[in-house]
């Protein structure tokens, strides 16, 4: 079992980011309870995205044109395009409230291990939370409008072009536009760093969402690299996750497709297949709560990660 001083922030001569990712990899796998909260938080917010890829077909060129054209022809356009919009909007931000929760829920629990009693009800803490990630989130937004504003500009273009020696249609946008990629990527993790800092301020002690803003940004101020750094290593690993999840079960659900083409998705043996598919899905979810958890404890086991002493 892990003590008290396994979850103090390391610093010293001795003390390296190794020892720290190890002595968060052992505060997880010994409390269990941080694993539920941290699935919530991902599954909630990206982590349902392999899932929905490796179901669903990807559409062709043809499709999509047939799309736009079908939506911009309709005689109830623009209603058609308003109405999913709203719909979309509200399941962001159902999706979003969840994602907070989740991460309120773990983060007390990583700074109730650390000796930090909680400074309100689960909603308070869930609700710094997500006005945080909001303003964290605004450049990556303003970043992501440009960027589907030169998608829009430059995807009817490439459709009609008839150079289609560069690639398919998404390679070829992305070729047009991996300026803004970059900076929406950069943007995300200047982001996360910003959220990180203003999360444990938040959590830790009553402060008011706005100075918990102000310690993230203190925070992001003093050690801008290694924020970075450690900002691009969650979002590697976190793309590792996704992307394995994605070929597993793709890989998965191939059998399972080609039933379900034929009509025979009832079956014994695809029955079989389709609980097998879900219960390996249920591990891989079980697998991201771990993943987060330990990102967030690791967090927190870094010198200088905020305002508030240790005890």
């Amino acid at each position: 079992m892990t003590t008290r001083e396994d979850l103090r922030p390391a610093s010293g001569p001795g003390a390296g980011w190794a020892g720290r990712l190890l002595a968060a990899a052992r505060v997880v796998s010994d409390h269990g309870e941080l694993w539920l909260p941290g699935a919530l938080a991902t599954m909630s917010s990206i982590g349902w995205l392999p899932f929905v890829l490796a179901v669903v077909p990807a559409p062709s060129d043809g499709d999509l044109a047939f799309l736009a054209s079908s939506v911009v022809l309709s005689p109830s356009y623009p209603l058609n395009v308003v109405l999913p919009a709203v719909a979309l909007i509200c399941a962001v931000l159902s999706a979003t409230l969840l994602s907070a929760t989740g991460e309120a829920v773990l983060l007390r629990g990583i700074n109730r291990l650390q000796g930090f009693a909680p400074r309100g009800s689960i909603d308070d803490d869930a609700a710094h939370v997500w006005l945080i990630r909001l303003v964290a989130s605004l450049p990556a937004l303003v970043v992501g409008g440009a960027l589907l504003a030169m998608i829009a500009a430059v995807g009817p273009g490439e459709y009609q072009s008839p150079d289609v020696g560069r690639g398919p249609l998404l390679v070829r946008i992305a070729t047009d536009v991996w300026p803004l990629l970059v900076a929406e990527v950069a943007a995300i993790a200047i982001g996360l760093v910003f959220a990180v800092g203003a999360l444990s301020a938040s959590v830790r002690a009553p402060v008011s969402t706005r100075s918990a803003i102000g310690a993230g940004l203190r925070d992001l101020m003093r050690h801008p690299l290694r924020r970075i750094s450690q900002a691009v290593t969650l979002e590697a690993g976190l793309a590792a996750w996704l992307v394995l999840t994605w070929a597993l079960l793709r890989l998965l659900w191939i059998p399972i497709g080609r039933h379900a083409q034929d009509g025979t998705l009832l079956t014994p043996v695809s029955l079989g297949l389709l609980v097998g598919f879900v219960a390996i899905w249920l591990c891989l979810v079980g697998g991201a709560g771990i993943l987060h958890a330990w990102s967030s404890t690791w967090w927190s086991l870094e010198p200088g990660g905020g305002d508030e002493p240790w005890t």
